[in-house]
């Protein structure tokens, strides 16, 4: 029974690529507690990656993780780096944000924030600063279900006509040289408009990414202004 579940649950995850444990649970018919047990031990096989709320292929452990999980990894971690983030933001700033888990746990730190302007990808910033007075720019674009995001040519086309006083975005990895690095080329593409449209570059990045190299290079350490962290980097 365990057996065919386990097997039920690779054959979903080769479907889907990713998944949540909810929806694992739904699918195979069994409870939630039952499918954390079923992923762990899949895990320790190598057939799988865990991430918070659910699970990727292994061999998909350097592809792009779905918003819905990569949100609530690292959540106390992403949290503080926000909350410092968000401390660094005057009134009338006019604000580039990215649509990664981290930034956009900036948000709701900017609601009591005034004469904000701010241009974004990320399609959740309308619902989540709906009680604020900011003026909000969405880039247009493709639109990425799976990470609530904006990407593509046409969104690279609107950033380039506007500058901003401040950049924030985030990455999925920070080498110990300080290289940062993403798994997604588009994503990457967008985010370096992104850097050349902004006089300030806050690079946001929890602990669980230092270290790590991916596929694809954004930038250097040496081509932002500020890294925030909540742990000590490498060369500090």
């Amino acid at each position: 029974m365990q057996f065919d579940r386990q097997q039920a649950i690779l054959a979903l995850l080769e479907s889907k690529k990713s998944a949540t444990v909810r929806e694992l649970a739904r699918a195979v018919f069994a409870s939630e507690a039952s499918v954390r047990r079923d992923l762990e031990a899949m895990e320790a096989q190598g057939y799988l990656h865990r991430v918070y709320g659910g699970a990727v292929l292994s061999q998909q452990a350097n592809a792009i993780t779905p918003l819905v999980l990569r949100d609530g990894e690292h959540a106390a971690q992403k949290e503080e780096v926000a909350r410092a983030a968000a401390d660094m933001v005057q009134d009338g700033s006019t604000l580039i944000l990215d649509a990664s888990s981290t930034t956009r746990r900036m948000l709701k730190h900017l609601e009591h924030r005034h004469g904000l302007r701010i241009f974004t990808n990320n399609v959740r910033a309308l619902e989540q600063l709906a009680n604020s007075d900011a003026e909000i720019y969405l880039t247009g674009g493709l639109y990425d279900r799976k990470n609530h995001a904006l990407v593509g040519p046409a969104a690279e086309r609107f950033l380039q006509t506007v500058t901003a006083d401040m950049l924030f975005f985030s990455s999925q990895g920070l080498s110990e040289s300080g290289e940062i690095s993403d798994v997604s080329a588009i994503d990457n593409s967008l985010r370096r408009v992104m850097l050349s449209r902004a006089k300030q570059k806050i690079f946001l990045c929890d602990s669980s990414k230092v270290g790590l190299r991916r596929d694809f290079v954004l930038c250097t350490r040496h081509e932002v202004d500020c890294i925030l962290c909540d742990q000590k980097l490498p060369w500090e």
